[in-house]
């Protein structure tokens, strides 16, 4: 098994040699190839500018919001609306369809058209928005969107994003925990395959 093994590896190589070593088109593959790398270099330095320009802002973010818990709760009503409103942002798919308004003791009202889907998880988010004390509950639950001028296009629902809206460091961690699966399946399987 191990000389069949180093017998395809041999001709693997030598065919590869002949491939990029061809007197007629040898050199225009070998054009190709360095191109290709240097593409490929390219593609890697821009994907670890983005990873570290991705990791310094969550680190600011993550080191934002421990300041901002240590301070106050309390916050007038344009600021409590604003918090809401950018909360709103997150957690449904038509926050601009939702009237918001507040007082300064952290009340705050919600009014408008809702997708019966968001509504909790969306009374459940703005609960815990710094500043609020009570959320009154005035938003007109829709089981579709059909028929509501307001609630029509808006953005793609949480949990339903694709692939190419992961952070880098999300797609980096999901590229590289699939590549290490399948080098442990095929390590695994090439150590099944000796031991017979």
């Amino acid at each position: 098994m191990n000389q069949n093994w180093n017998l395809l590896t041999g001709m693997a190589v030598g065919a590869g040699l002949m491939f990029m070593l061809d007197p007629r088109a040898g050199r225009r593959r070998r054009a190709l190839m360095r191109d290709k790398m240097v593409r490929a270099a390219h593609k890697t330095s821009e994907g670890l500018d983005a990873l570290s320009r991705d990791a310094a802002n969550r680190a600011r973010g993550i080191a934002a919001e421990s300041q901002s818990r240590m301070r106050s709760d309390s916050a007038d009503a344009r600021t409590l609306v604003e918090r809401v409103r950018a909360e709103l942002g997150r957690v449904v798919s038509h926050p601009r369809a939702i009237d918001v308004s507040a007082s300064d003791d952290g009340s705050v009202c919600l009014m408008g058209p809702i997708l019966a889907g968001e509504a909790e998880p969306a009374m459940a988010a703005i609960a815990s928005v710094r500043g609020v004390t009570r959320v009154e509950d005035q938003l007109q639950r829709d089981e579709s969107a059909e028929g509501i001028p307001s609630l029509q296009g808006g953005r793609m629902r949480p949990g339903q994003r694709m692939l190419m809206d992961w952070s880098p460091a999300r797609t980096l961690l999901v590229c590289a925990t699939g590549g290490a699966l399948a080098a442990g399946w095929g390590y695994a399987s090439h150590a099944r395959h000796t031991s017979h």
